[in-house]
Parts: C-alpha cells; structure tokens; sequence
C-alpha cells in the first residue's frame, strides 16, 4: 500500500491530467547533458553535435528540481561521459538528495573515472550499461571491439566500489532484443548474471512514422522472425512475474514483454492505459529548449520553450505546454515505449478505494496492538541499522572513513563531537545517505507486528554507530513502545560508543521496555565511555542492563576494564545485569579467530578467570557465515552479518516485506 504523500501525489496527477492543469509537480526531470557520442550505433537517430548547457546551468536545473520538491533528476544523452564534468554533475545531483541513474555506454569509464564514480553513494547512484547482446551482436550494432571495452568499464565500477569499500551499486544492463540476438537472448542474459549485472531492461528498435528506418531494417522482425520472437516474450513475461525481489531481475513488466511482438507486426493499438508525456516528465534538451512528444513519437517538434529563459516552474505551467497535453489526451499512434505509463493515477475509483483501505489498515493496526502478544517466536537477534556511518578509524571497521568525512564536510570549523546536535539541528550535517528512513522503520516494525514475529532480540547497530541518526530519539522511542506491548522483540540492544549520546536519548532509559545498552570501549575511549555509562545508570529502570565491551587483542588495558568496578566476562555475551564483556570478535576465517581466542585466553589468565567460550571454530575450507538476519538502512535483507557489502541479499523493505524474505529462509 503506497503512503500517504504518494496517494496525496497520485490523486493530483490524476486530476491535473483530467483538467489539464499543472496541480502537481512532474514525478521526473530529464536532462540531455549531452547529444554528442563516442559510438556511432546502427540504429541511432539521437546523437549528434549540439549547443550544450553549462556546468552552472545543469546545477541550477537541479537546484529548481530539488526546491521543487520533483523525486528524480534524470540526467540523459548521448554519451554522458562525453562530458568532461558528469562526476561532478552526478555528485552535485546525489548531494541535493536525488537518486540517480545513468545510461551510458561504458566504453569512457576510465580507473580515475571509476575512482570518482565510488566516491558518490553507491546507494544513490546507479548505472545502465548499454549491451546489445553477447559481444558479437553488440558489436555487430556499435563497432568491433566495443563490448570488451563496455564490460571493462563495468568492472572498472565493480573494482573501485570494492576498494572504496561501497556497497554493491546496482547496475543494469539496457538490452535492445532484436532479430539477432533472438535465438540466444536468453543465454545474453546468462552471461551478463554471471558478469554480475543486477538486471536487464530489455529495449525495442524505435521508429518514428509508418516507415521501418532503413538503419534498423536488418535487426527488424520480419516475418520469418514473429513466431521465435512471440515464443520468447513469453517466456521473458513469466520469468519476470516469477522473479525473486532480489538476484538479477528483468525490469520490464509482464505486460510490456507480451505486446512486443505486435509491435513489429504492426497489430498493436494504442495503449489502453492514458498517456502521461506532459505531466509525468519536464524533458529539457541539451540545448536547453524543453521537449516532448507531438503525438506523432517526435519529441523535437513538441517544444513549447526554453530553460534559458523560463523556470522549470513557468514551463510546467505555459500556455503552450498546456497545448502540447492537450494533443497528448487526443493521440491515437500506436505506441510501445510504455516509459509514459502512469498506473498509479490512471483511475480516479481506485485511489478512493485505496485511501478506504489505508484508513481501515490503520484503524486495524491500533486494533491490533490490544490484542494477545505474538505466538510466534524466533530465536535470535534481528539486526536493523541505523546507519552506516562510523566515526572511527579502528583497524578492520568495516564502515571506511570516507562516509564519515562526507557526513560532515559542510561543518565550517573543527569538528567538536559535544557540538554534534548543533552542527545537526543547523543544517551543517549532510544525511543525505547512510541513514534508515523513520518511515521505513515503521513498516517493519507494522509488519512484524502484523505477521506475529516476536525476535528474542532486536538490535540497531551493524556497521555504523546508531546515534548519529537525526531521528535516532524518534526511532528508539518508537521500538521501545512496540516491546514494551509485547511485539517486535523481547528486548531492545543498542550498540554505541556512546559519544553521541544526547540527555533526549538518555531519557528513554526510564521508558517501559526490556534495554540493554552496550558501550562499545574500543571506538569509544574510557574517559567517554565512562561518562556514557555514569548518565545512562542514573535513574534508569530495573529492566536496562548496561555492558561495556571491549575486543580481546593483545592491546587490552586491563586496569581500565577494572575501574568500572563490574564483573568482567570473557567470551560469549553474559546474562543478566551490568558488566564488563571482554568479546573474542570473529573475522569469518579460521586462522583469525584461532588468533582471537589465544588472545582471550591472555587475558583471562591475567585476571585468573576462565575463558567462557561454549563453542570454537574447527577448520574448513569455507568462509564463516553468521546467520542473523539483518536490515540495512538502506532497505536491503542478508542472512549473513559478514555480508558487509551485501553482496547477498535475500530481500528488501522498500518495495516488499521483511516477513516475506524471512518466510523464505525458514
């Protein structure tokens, strides 16, 4: 079920459409950064020699898009990377809180270039390879040699990812299916999973008029083709209603895939649903002049003005555009490019029923926190992250400091870590990655609340240190009140070094609910650890424990474990009340873990202790899989704790449930 501001969205796209008024803002603004390319493809008509916006010009049209409020900055060509500047525009768009996708080629992709793609979020940039097949069918399109030097681009992006230690940046494959490539189209897709491609958007030949270009006429289904191509859109359109939510994955709904072959057979009718070009895109040509379709697929002779002379605002609201959407809600040419679909506003019944069904949804989830507590109870710790950025620069952290430097390159002077809530509070902290929406926060918790999960232990921290998120408070508060109702979890553990500690959060240490906090000595430092401990004891209720925590090496000052004047474990995690946790740590791999115990085991023979380990590691050949599931704050779902990159997800809160991917591993 879409969220509140998206029905508000969809109920306004619908009307502007049915009024012909600009009553919303467009979803998308597309920009021709550039028209020139590199390549000159068989079948292209798009590129060519043009005048060219500025570098300033580009960041002002993202700048209007972002005040905007518009979701997407979608930057178009040509060949991106014909521009010498793209990083910079990509990084300008990112930091202005868009979420991008490029389509490019990937023949420019240098090592330096990738370098500056990874230092943009992985999560917020994404790439679209276009490979017209294996390397001779592409090539055979866009010259010898061509295919080779778009998949070293493609793992140039791979490679500079690793080392900057990013998470997996999602990359497609753009695939135009045509009549050579037909016969092994399947085995193209193969090979590019196992290149490691997240998916495939699969493309048609385009025309404009009743004519087949005589560019495109040897890769055109003809008749003799029809029957191999119908067979395959079939088989494409079950595979993608069958697909997993995550794994390589085709993006083209069912639909789309079954109406290609009566394109090429010229049987297809113009699309049942409506036509959204005009409301749904403001498209601005590299010349800046604004574009869309005229109604005969001509995008060209549907210009109604010019950036260079009117604001993104003014354009979406001219007399002339309001002409061009006019003819729009009129078309009657037969059309396959489907990127104009709007299913969400096609109705106006619908989206009254779905707002019927959102009120009733949350009238029955208040219903259903007085209901009995949860029957079903998993052993374990669900892990959500906060965040994924970390201060520290501990050797083997898995979050690189580079996240952190991006967090706060608008601080104006020195950083000061007491100053942390006002650098926040003035806008001088930029969270626009690494930090779990409170929204997406709270679609978990409501399904796990509706699915009757019940989790021995809920935990926030992973990779990154939970309080640094703005609305760390708001979360904690909203988890608490969820195990306190018997729901979610039994108990709530949050993890951190403690110097972000604020007196709201430390408050929430009298609120109803099963906590333990543990303070993480190795990131936080004594002094610091001290006095988050002193503030979280002070008054708390009977049911928060609190553990300092250190990582058994060779380094571990053991006067400081000492002047906590608390028990000290060794080893596995200790039951009930207040300690100090001495852990062994775990790096996946037999050799290092055997060198954790030797030094845990130092350890505890300077205090006289026994090592409390109930069970170590043998050797084998494979690596240590820690099985707990864990959400990052970006949406996705592993099994796997060691999985820092996510390399391996099994789902994804974004656009399915948490108790979907868990119903699978069970």
């Amino acid at each position: 079920m879409r969220s509140q501001s998206q029905l508000k969205r969809d109920v306004a796209m619908n009307l502007s459409r049915r009024f012909n008024r600009s009553l919303s803002p467009p979803d998308r603004v597309s920009v021709n950064v550039t028209l020139r390319c590199n390549l000159s493809c068989t079948m292209c008509t798009t590129c060519y020699d043009s005048p060219e916006l500025s570098l300033t010009e580009i960041k002002n049209i993202i700048d209007q898009t972002a005040d905007w409020g518009v979701e997407v900055f979608n930057p178009l060509g040509g060949e991106p990377f014909m521009r010498g500047d793209i990083e910079e525009v990509l990084s300008y768009a990112v930091s202005r809180g868009f979420y991008v996708t490029v389509t490019t080629n990937g023949t420019l992709i240098t090592e330096s270039r990738a370098a500056a793609i990874a230092a943009i979020p992985a999560d917020r940039l994404h790439f679209n390879i276009s490979l017209d097949g294996d390397a001779a069918a592409n090539d055979e399109i866009r010259s010898q040699g061509m295919w080779d030097r778009a998949i070293a681009g493609f793992l140039r992006i791979r490679s500079a990812d690793k080392a900057a230690g990013n998470a997996r940046r999602k990359i497609l494959a753009n695939t135009i299916l045509h009549a050579r490539n037909v016969h092994r189209f399947e085995a193209i897709m193969a090979e590019q999973e196992a290149l490691g491609f997240d998916g495939i958007q699969v493309l048609n030949l385009f025309r404009a008029g009743p004519d087949v270009p005589e560019s495109v006429e040897g890769l055109w289904f003809g008749e003799e083709s029809h029957e191999v191509l119908g067979t395959l859109s079939a088989t494409l359109a079950r595979r993608a209603e069958a697909q997993a939510v995550v794994g390589y994955r085709i993006q083209n709904s069912p639909d789309s895939l079954r109406r290609i072959p009566q394109y090429y057979r010229e049987a297809l009718t113009p699309l049942d649903a409506p036509c959204w070009a005009g409301w749904k895109e403001l498209y601005i040509n590299a010349d800046g002049q604004a574009i869309m379709c005229d109604g005969a697929l001509d995008f060209l002779n549907g210009s109604f003005g010019n950036i260079r002379e009117e604001s993104l605002k003014s354009l979406w609201s001219s007399p002339a555009l309001t002409q061009r959407r006019a003819v729009v809600k009129q078309c009657t040419s037969p059309c396959i490019q489907d990127c104009y679909l709007r299913g969400q506003s096609d109705a106006l019944t619908p989206l009254v029923a779905e707002a019927s069904k959102r009120l009733a949804a949350v009238v029955a989830g208040r219903v259903a926190r007085f209901l009995p507590a949860p029957t079903t109870t998993q052993d374990g710790t669900l892990c959500l992250e906060l965040s994924d950025v970390c201060p520290c620069s501990l050797r083997g952290c898995t979050t690189p400091v580079k996240r952190w430097e991006w967090l706060t390159r608008s601080v104006s002077e020195g950083f000061d870590e007491q100053r942390w809530a006002a650098y926040r509070d003035a806008g001088q902290v930029d969270f626009g990655r690494g930090f779990i929406g409170l929204d997406v926060v709270r679609r978990v918790v409501d399904d796990l609340r509706r699915q009757r999960l019940l989790f021995d232990t809920l935990a926030v921290r992973w990779r990154g240190e939970p309080l640094l998120h703005p609305q760390a408070e708001a979360i904690l508060d909203m988890l608490l009140k969820a195990i306190a109702s018997g729901a979610v979890a039994n108990r709530l553990c949050i993890e951190t070094d403690g110097r972000f500690l604020s007196d709201d959060v430390v408050a929430l240490t009298r609120r109803d609910g099963a906590q333990t906090w543990v303070l993480d000595l190795d990131r936080g430092g004594l002094s610091g650890v001290k006095s988050a401990f002193k503030r979280l004891a002070f008054r708390r209720h009977s049911n928060v424990q609190l553990l300092v925590t250190s990582t058994a090496s060779a380094g571990v000052d053991i006067a400081a474990l000492r002047s906590f004047g608390l028990p000290i474990v060794l080893g596995d995690a200790p039951g009930s009340g207040d300690a100090v946790w001495v852990r062994r740590g775990s790096a996946g791999h037999y050799q290092a873990d055997q060198a954790a115990t030797a030094a845990l085991s130092n350890i505890a023979a300077k205090l006289g202790q026994q090592l409390g380990l109930v069970q170590d590691r043998a050797p084998t050949m494979e690596g240590l899989v820690h099985r707990a599931p864990t959400i990052s704050w970006d949406g996705k779902v592993t099994m796997d704790t060691h999985d820092v990159r996510l390399e391996s997800p099994v789902g994804d809160v974004i656009h399915a449930r948490f108790s979907d991917a868990w119903a699978v591993q069970q």
